[in-house]
């Protein structure tokens, strides 16, 4: 847990050290994220984002996460969701969304349901180049037992 706070902080930090910051209408990402309570410890997400309505700060976006279950036999669990990321705060220039999605989750012959929460910053590089910290905490009906997962990730992407 101090580890997973300590990662926030320095998200937390690093946003507000970031360049300016202005609102894309199509955002496109992909990325690896680290889940502790995996074997293999890396993850990888995928999302695309569309803005709702200009100045809202709200996204509807779909996400795609590929959790590792198991090293030997190497098993993944996808989890495949919709939801909403809204803006809640800005750090500087840099606007801090809460994404909460619900979809698919399945892992060779089971299906089930997942939903993911958490929060995410969207940092300005150059041109239209995102880098997305984010923070977010995972729940599959289909994740073996291993309950509510966390989930510390950073995306690459691109928004026009």
């Amino acid at each position: 847990m101090k580890k997973t706070f300590a990662l926030v902080v320095l998200i937390l930090v690093f946003a507000v050290c970031s360049f300016a910051q202005t609102s894309a209408t199509n955002i496109y990402a992909a990325g690896v994220s680290f889940n502790n309570g995996a074997t293999p410890a890396v993850a990888g997400t995928a999302l695309y984002a569309r803005l709702l309505s200009d100045g809202s700060g709200t996204y509807a976006f779909t996400v795609v996460d590929a959790l590792p279950v198991s090293a030997k036999p190497f098993t993944v669990s996808s989890n495949i969701g919709a939801g909403i990321a809204q803006k809640i705060f800005t750090i500087g220039k840099v606007p801090i969304f809460i994404p909460t999605s619900a979809g698919v989750s399945f892992n060779g012959t089971n299906a089930g349901w997942s939903w993911t929460t958490g929060a995410l910053a969207s940092i300005k590089l150059k041109g239209n180049w995102r880098v997305m910290p984010n923070v977010r905490i995972i729940k599959s009906s289909i994740s073996n037992g291993a309950g509510y997962q966390p989930v510390v990730g950073l995306m690459f992407g691109w928004g026009s």
